[in-house]
């Protein structure tokens, strides 16, 4: 490892949560594999789906859509099969447990409100369906993993029909929802088989432009879609036509660190003051692991 990075990694073993320690080892390690699978099933309830702030800026314990696509990560890290237990329940739960409404899977649940949570996490009648976001990352992830299973491929198959097909009709310019598409096809891989997924493939193109800020001056001071929010991995779906921006912003995550060796959030919650010291902690440890991978996977460490 750089020795720059030795701050960020002392760091991250005395503050870091069990999960992103592990993960570190594992990725940056080669080792404990198996600890890291098990610490990713202690955010697993018993009905297959996930929990327990494992996105740490809510605190429900019941699981939740939002939650298990947090979880998608990790199993891709670990490169588990679809026979896995983990894997077996969370389709499971999924396809057929995950409250949906009208096919969509719900980004807040009631019992939200019960439990600690950021603002945005807050559940409300009538707003907790955010477009796409995560439905057709979701969908991805069980058409990736159904294996055999013909019940979860349909179910994953009709979802992504209604998305391409919704997409064309009026393409999004919300950079969480692109990103759910992104990741949709980058497990998919080949949507040939999919109705329009040409003009799909170009509408997204065509989004992700108008969309990306290139001003690199503006990436660490405004608001804005980073090149990293989209194409943090490289050799995805469109990534060698943003290579050079994606290159340059990972360059410029070392010297975006704090004197301890870390990243800041830049958000805030508005209530439960101590519970979002914790959640800013947990943060930072997530985006730690998440910036050291990208440094790793560009090259730069």
């Amino acid at each position: 490892m750089n020795k720059d990075l030795k701050k960020t990694i002392d760091w991250l073993y005395r503050h870091g949560r069990p999960i992103d320690v592990a993960r570190y080892e594992f990725l940056f390690l080669g080792k404990n594999r198996e600890l890291l699978e098990k610490t990713l099933s202690s955010y697993q309830n018993s009905d297959g789906g996930f929990a327990h702030g494992l996105e740490p800026d809510f605190k429900n314990p019941n699981s939740t859509a939002l939650q298990c696509w947090m979880a998608f990560t990790v199993i891709d890290e670990l490169k588990l099969d679809v026979n896995n237990e983990i894997v077996v329940n969370l389709l499971d739960y999924l396809v057929n447990k995950a409250p949906k409404k009208e096919g969509m899977f719900l980004s807040t649940i009631p019992s939200n409100n019960d439990y600690p949570h950021a603002q945005w996490w807050s559940y409300q009648e009538g707003a907790e369906v955010w477009g796409y976001n995560p439905t057709i990352a979701i969908a991805g992830f069980i058409y990736k993993y159904a294996g055999i299973n013909e019940k979860y491929r349909k179910f994953a198959r009709e979802l992504i029909q209604r998305a391409i097909d919704d997409f064309n009709a009026r393409p999004t310019d919300e950079m969480h929802e692109i990103r759910a598409f992104l990741d949709m096809v980058n497990y998919v891989k080949d949507l040939k088989d999919f109705n329009d997924s040409d003009e799909f493939l170009k509408k997204i193109l065509q989004r992700i432009e108008a969309n990306i800020e290139k001003n690199s001056e503006l990436w660490f001071t405004t608001y804005c879609v980073r090149p990293l929010q989209f194409f943090d991995v490289p050799n995805t779906f469109a990534y060698d036509l943003y290579r050079d921006l994606a290159k340059k912003e990972a360059m410029m995550i070392l010297d975006s660190r704090n004197t301890s060796g870390i990243w800041e959030i830049t958000w805030q919650w508005s209530e439960y003051p101590d519970d979002r010291v914790i959640a800013k902690r947990e943060w930072q440890s997530s985006m730690a692991i998440g910036y050291l991978k990208i440094l790793k996977d560009h090259n730069i460490i």
